[in-house]
């Protein structure tokens, strides 16, 4: 008897306890990926095979990351593979884990295409700060150039965002972020439109300011919408 993909993801995920959460990527994947990932079941990338990783990986690793912590629709993946108990930092280890396992090293930003055109200068607010909105973030940025680095991968929330200075404070015009970054800490504010915006927007944060501190005082708009 087969079963639909979706069902045997979720059946994958009955089958381990919650107590199985562990730190580090590697337990995480043996722990509650595996199931999935080792076979192939539902269509999943199995664990070590560049060939089936490697189209998902050239979209950045943002991107990996968004997929694993919110699921992709009409496929079997779903929001952390199932397992809701697990937090931001086990689901992105276990990406790292799985994307290192297949011999990829993909930057937080897509691949860029082939050249046709001209390269695009950096924005204006990444110029501002003088770094490139392709460089990688220094260990030991300033905390101006912390700000503009995340607002600009915090772009990625919505087509067409763009980012706006004024003073020490970055906004995602088109998100409704705002982004400060004191002592090395990464402040996000706003009100966004739900909940799951706002954990997308600390897990990107988390990986674009290279695991600094991030302190969260989004507001999700759904909080204040009566019936």
């Amino acid at each position: 008897m087969q079963f639909p993909a979706a069902t045997l993801l979720a059946l994958c995920a009955l089958l381990v306890p919650a107590a199985a959460s562990a730190g580090t990527g590697e337990e995480v994947v043996k722990a509650r990926c595996s199931l999935c990932h080792e076979g192939g079941a539902g269509g999943a990338p199995r664990i070590g095979n560049r060939s089936e990783w490697e189209p998902r990986a050239v979209r950045g690793k943002l991107a990996l990351y968004g997929i694993a912590l919110k699921g992709k629709p009409n496929t079997a993946m779903m929001a952390r593979g199932g397992f809701r108990d697990l937090s931001n930092d086990e689901v992105m280890a276990a990406v790292d884990y799985m994307v290192a396992r297949a011999g990829l090293t993909p930057g937080l930003q897509p691949e860029p295409p082939p050249p046709a055109a001209p390269p695009q200068p950096p924005p204006p607010a990444a110029e501002a700060a003088g770094v490139s909105a392709a460089a990688a973030l220094a260990a030991d940025a300033d905390d101006r150039t912390v700000t503009v680095y995340v607002a600009e991968a915090l772009c990625v929330l919505a087509p067409g965002s763009k980012v706006e200075m004024e003073e020490e404070t970055a906004s995602v015009r088109g998100v409704g972020i705002k982004v400060t970054t004191r002592e090395g800490v990464v402040v996000l504010s706003g009100m966004v439109k739900n909940g799951d915006i706002i954990e997308r927007a600390e897990a990107i944060a988390q990986v674009a300011s290279r695991g600094r501190k991030i302190e969260s005082k989004l507001i999700a708009a759904q909080l204040f919408e009566w019936d």
